[in-house]
C-alpha cells in the first residue's frame, strides 16, 4: 500500500496540511501513525480528489433519517404527511437523476448523527457491541446484515442519546479522536425505535437498519466500503426503479 505524507495528501487534494489531519481524525481519509507522525494511504487521497468537492448540502438530520426510513420500508418518524412525500420524491428525484451514486448519498445523510471517537481495550470490544444500550452499525453490523464488508479491531455503534454518559462509565470510554477505535453516533432521540427495529441474530441486542449501516460504511470513503454499501442500497432502492401503475 502506498504511504504519503500529510503535506504530500495536502498538495494532492489541494487543502493546507491541518485539513489533511482533520480527515484522518475523522475517518475521511485511511492512514496510520508511525513514530508519532500520520501516513496517508494513497488510494484513499486519490479516491477523495475523484469524489470533487462537496456540491449539495447535507440533509437536516430529521430529513435523513426520513430517507433512511423509507429507503428500509419503514414509516417515517416525526414528520407530517407532507414532509412524507416530500421525502419519498426526493429518493425518486435522485435515483432518476444520480443513480445509485455513494457519494452523492453520503453527502446528504451526513448530518444524521453526531459522532464521537472513542479509544477502549480491544479486549473490551465485543462486550461493548453486545451492550444493552447499543446499536451496532457500520463496520459492527455489516456482516450481519448482509454486506461483504468486515473490519477488525473497530467498533461503530448508536447509543440513545441519554445513555451515552452511561455507557461511557461503563466501559471507561475515553475520548480521542486521533487513535480512536469506537465510533459513536448520536442520534435524535425521537429515531431511537427506528434504529432499534433489527432485532440482532439469536437475540444478540440490535443491528441498524440496512440503510443505515450502508450510510455509515459510506462515511468511511473507501472504495470496499462503497461497494458494500451499493450492495445494501440497491435492493432497497429496486422499489423506486420500478414502473409506478397508471
Amino acid at each position: 500500500m502506498e504511504l504519503l505524507s500529510v503535506k504530500q495528501a495536502a498538495a494532492l487534494l489541494g487543502v493546507d496540511d491541518s485539513r489533511v489531519r482533520q480527515l484522518l481524525h475523522d475517518g475521511k481519509l485511511q492512514g496510520q501513525r508511525v513514530g508519532g507522525r500520520w501516513l496517508v494511504a494513497g488510494d484513499s487521497v486519490r479516491d477523495r480528489k475523484d469524489r470533487g468537492p462537496r456540491s449539495r448540502r447535507p440533509l437536516s438530520a430529521r430529513n435523513a433519517w426520513g430517507v433512511l426510513a423509507v429507503l428500509d420500508g419503514h414509516q417515517p418518524v416525526g414528520l407530517s404527511d407532507a414532509e412524507k412525500s416530500r421525502v419519498r420524491m426526493r429518493v425518486r428525484n435522485l435515483l432518476a437523476h444520480e443513480g445509485l451514486a455513494p457519494a452523492v448519498f453520503q453527502e446528504l445523510l451526513a448530518a444524521r448523527a453526531e459522532v464521537r471517537s472513542y479509544r477502549v481495550h480491544s479486549g473490551v470490544l465485543m462486550a461493548l457491541l453486545a451492550a444493552q444500550d447499543v446499536v451496532r452499525g457500520g463496520v459492527s453490523a455489516a456482516a450481519r446484515v448482509g454486506a461483504d464488508y468486515v473490519a477488525l479491531g473497530r467498533a461503530e455503534i448508536y447509543v440513545h442519546p441519554e445513555k451515552v454518559e452511561k455507557l461511557e462509565a461503563e466501559f471507561g470510554l475515553a475520548r480521542d479522536e486521533e487513535r480512536g477505535n469506537v465510533s459513536l453516533r448520536i442520534p435524535p432521540a425521537e429515531m431511537w425505535s427506528f434504529l432499534i427495529s433489527r432485532p440482532g441474530m439469536a437475540g444478540q441486542g440490535h443491528d441498524a437498519p440496512a440503510s443505515v449501516v450502508a450510510a455509515d460504511l459510506l462515511d468511511l470513503h473507501e472504495g470496499r466500503a462503497d461497494a458494500a454499501a451499493a450492495g445494501l442500497l440497491k435492493p432497497l432502492l429496486a422499489r423506486y426503479t420500478q414502473p409506478r401503475k397508471a
